[in-house]
């Protein structure tokens, strides 16, 4: 082999006679060894394959790496940070096609969720001030329901603004005059805020009510199926007096007269549901 003091890259087998070129990079006083020398560093292809098996490094036939510790982790096979720019303040598009792409435990730093497709569950522990929060009723309904689980109360702090107020379409008013011997029942009609129960006077009672004519008996009314001809059961209304019941329908609803002495069994019942 040549001097090795040849202060030149590359070295020339043979030298003399014509043999071949070793390609290496001189390099003048280096620290090798046991001490400071003029060492030319041979110039070597890698290549990689098993037994048997010849590939020279090229971009076609890149070197296989395993990542192994990544800074001073001392965790083997560590993890790298993955930004979207070299500032990390934007974030990293992730693109699939014919694959599926499952995501745990997220925390966003610096970006932003812009859009979560087929769904997400979340609780929601804080909410900044001046968020507002957009609530709307079901599919096909106008109405927002607001349940609570086992009957709890819904609280509602502060004031409270109602810009408008749903009306009902329609409305059903009757009246008729009956006496202890009678349970009246009614036709249904559905109801959106109840109906007014009234025990009125008919004009023809006279000076004193339940003297002459019909009408100045108690009237008592009560639910389907909770209330008996004559029987005071009920929820007992006067003459003159009348009652608002919340019922969804008139149909629920029953009436009779209560003969409370022997010669006032007659009553003139009204109402007027919408």
């Amino acid at each position: 082999m040549a001097n090795a003091a040849t202060a030149e890259d590359h070295v020339t087998l043979n030298l003399g006679e014509g043999g071949s070129v070793i390609a290496t990079d001189f390099v003048n006083n280096a620290n090798y060894g046991d001490g400071q020398h003029d060492v030319h560093f041979q110039v070597i292809k890698l290549s990689t394959g098993g037994v048997g098996e010849h590939a020279l490094l090229s971009t076609d036939s890149p070197a296989p790496v395993q990542v192994w510790q990544i800074g001073d982790t001392n965790v083997a096979n560590g993890f790298i940070a993955v930004r979207g720019n070299t500032a990390g303040d934007q974030a990293v598009p992730v693109s699939l096609s014919g694959a599926t792409l499952e995501v745990n435990n997220i925390v966003v730093s610096g970006g932003t969720i812009d859009q979560i497709q087929h769904g997400v569950s979340a609780d929601i522990r804080t909410i900044a001030a001046g968020i507002t929060l957009s609530v709307v009723g079901t599919e096909g309904q106008t109405a927002v329901a607001v349940r609570t689980e086992n009957d709890y109360d819904v609280a509602v702090t502060g004031a409270v603004e109602i810009t408008s107020v749903a009306l009902p379409t329609g409305m059903t008013a009757f009246s008729a005059s009956f006496n202890d011997s009678a349970l009246y029942s009614f036709d249904g009609f559905t109801l959106d805020s109840g109906v007014k129960v009234k025990n009125y006077y008919s004009g023809l009672e006279g000076l004193t009510p339940g003297e002459a004519g019909p009408g100045g008996g108690l009237l008592c009314v009560g639910f389907t199926g909770a209330l008996l001809a004559g029987a005071s059961t009920g929820y007992l209304i006067s003459p003159g007096e009348e009652v608002f019941i919340e019922i969804k329908n008139v149909d629920k609803l029953l009436a009779t007269s209560v003969n409370y002495d022997s010669s006032t069994s007659f009553v003139n019942m009204s109402i007027l549901g919408t």
